[in-house]
This record gives C-alpha cells, sequence and structure tokens, in this order.
C-alpha cells in the first residue's frame, strides 16, 4: 500500500517536472521513509490522545528520534516488523510512566538510563563509522543524561521527563544490541 502510494506520487512529480527521472530511487526512498515514519508517530500520537499522555508522548518520540538519527540501532527487516515493534516498545513504556511516574523505580530508571548511556559509549565506540555523527550524539545524549541527573540529583522528577528517560532506555537499547536488520 505505502509503496504503491509512493510510486504514485513519484510519478506524478516525473510528469509535472518536480524531478527528473535519475532522481527517482533517492525520492522513492524518502517518500517511503517519511510515509512510514509518519504512520508510526501518527499511530503513537492517537494512542496518547486516547490515554491522555499527549506531552509524554511527544517527548518519547523526540527523544527517540534524536538519539536514533544521530546514533543509529537495530533496524527491522520490514516496515510491519518496524511498526509493531516501535509502536509495541512505545505502549510499554506508557505503561512504565502510568505505573512508576510518582515513585522510586522513576530514579532508578533514570540512573539505569545514564549507566546504559556510559557503556553504550563505551562498548559502541569502536563500532561506528561515522565518527562525526558519533561524537555529536554521544554530546547531545551526554547533555541529556546530565540535564536528567540534575533533576534527579534534586529529586524533580515527572512523567514528562520519565517518558523522555523511557525514550533514552529505548534508545540505547537499540543501539547497544547493534547491527542492520532483526
Amino acid at each position: 500500500m505505502i509503496e504503491l502510494l509512493v510510486n504514485a506520487t513519484s510519478e506524478q512529480m516525473i510528469r509535472h517536472k518536480v524531478i527528473m527521472q535519475k532522481d527517482l530511487p533517492i525520492i522513492r526512498y524518502g517518500l517511503q521513509a517519511m510515509t512510514e515514519t509518519l504512520l508510526i508517530a501518527s499511530t503513537m500520537i492517537i494512542i496518547s490522545i486516547f490515554g491522555g499522555r499527549m506531552l509524554e508522548t511527544l517527548a518519547w518520540i523526540g527523544t527517540v528520534f534524536i538519539v536514533r538519527s544521530l546514533g543509529g540501532g537495530r533496524h527491522a527487516g520490514t516496515f510491519l516488523q518496524c511498526y509493531f515493534i516501535s509502536v509495541g516498545v512505545f505502549i510499554a513504556c506508557m505503561f512504565v510512566v502510568h505505573l512508576f511516574e510518582k515513585s522510586f523505580i522513576s530514579y532508578l530508571i533514570g540512573w539505569g538510563a545514564a549507566l546504559l548511556f556510559v557503556l553504550s559509549q563505551v562498548f559502541l565506540r569502536k563500532r561506528s563509522k561515522q565518527m562525526k555523527l558519533q561524537k555529536i550524539s554521544t554530546l547531545i545524549t551526554a547533555v541529556a543524561v546530565f540535564i536528567y541527573g540534575i533533576f534527579l540529583w534534586f529529586q524533580i522528577i515527572d512523567s514528562i521527563m520519565l517518558s523522555s528517560l523511557l525514550g533514552l532506555v529505548a534508545s540505547q537499547l537499540s543501539r547497544f544490541f547493534g547491527g542492520s536488520h532483526l
């Protein structure tokens, strides 16, 4: 279905001379990636509306998007696998937020995220092929963990921060398990 939509859209772009034939594979890849990402994010947002967790969802999606975009991680073999894994992990994280948002366990999750970040940086540093991107990813994640650490030190935690921390954990676990396909 997505492929049909992408093909029809790209053919219209060629017909109206928006793109050239030689650029077709790149445009189709980009359109497909955008469409798939939009479907996953839309599903998460719809779930968050019904669950009353819009800010938490935006924090989770934002954290996962930034960390995965810069740091990479494991990718599913097909869109359906990606969709169900992504939405499943999201639902699990929102369930954890619901259960533990005001408990001591949320602090443990925060410190666990920091530890996971440190371990992933130590063990994965040699695996990265794009050093500049790796350094940017490390810097952004280190700043985020530092900010999380300040909040945790002063025992300031809420459901939005917990959602972001869980997004960081999910992203780092994906990166920690590495590889390109499930």
